[in-house]
């Protein structure tokens, strides 16, 4: 189980609304591009098979409320508010491909350890949960998190929650979690283990 490091509900105010920086974006003739996404099995893809595979049923409930394009939008326009939060962010730092090809949201640095933090943005329909739930419940962010510190070399991942069922107000939350060698090797050897059979099934994009 990785461990959480820290679990802080963020309060925001005006102040922090008025330095929010403008993100960078690729544009053609003022439309914006999206970035490209190479040809292949992804992490997604990849997590995609294992989940129905093993009959991951909380994975696989998630999938279906995903193909809902308001929701899929909700959680889009949550990571493009709270990243301008945070200027010293790398925001959609790029592809990598090993060991197997993903998309971050950011990346940051930890000055506390010196260290890189891949940071991920979610909007969660449902109330808050705890940092020791969030890890339990949370399938597929733990073995995003775990698969973006293979490819990005990190062993923290900063999850910035967007609980969107608290009343009277959304609560937003941020969860920093680490990952020993171990589990990141665990993670190495499931994708390794499970490459073939996603590219055999047709995961790939």
């Amino acid at each position: 189980m990785p461990t959480l490091i820290s679990e802080t509900d963020v309060k925001l105010e005006r102040a922090d609304l008025c330095k929010r920086i403008v993100l960078p974006r690729d544009t053609v003739d003022n439309f914006i591009v999206p970035p490209a996404r190479t040809p292949g099995l992804h992490l997604s893809g990849l997590l995609r098979y294992v989940a129905q595979k093993s009959r991951i049923t909380s994975y696989l409930d998630q999938l279906d409320e995903e193909a809902v394009p308001l929701r899929w939008a909700l959680g889009i326009a949550w990571e493009e508010f709270a990243a301008s939060l945070y200027p010293d962010m790398v925001w959609q730092p790029g592809e990598v491909s090993d060991p197997v090809i993903m998309t971050c949201d950011g990346i940051s640095h930890l000055s506390d350890v010196n260290q890189p933090c891949i940071e991920e943005f979610k909007c969660n329909r449902a109330r808050k949960y705890s940092g020791a739930d969030m890890l339990k419940k949370k399938w597929l962010w733990t073995c995003q998190g775990a698969g973006y510190c293979l490819g990005y070399g990190c062993e923290f991942v900063r999850w910035h929650v967007l609980s969107v069922m608290e009343f009277p107000d959304p609560i937003y939350t941020k969860y920093l979690v680490g990952f020993t060698n171990k589990e990141l090797g665990e993670m190495r050897k499931m994708i390794e283990n499970n490459r073939a059979g996603a590219i055999a099934e047709g995961y790939c994009e």
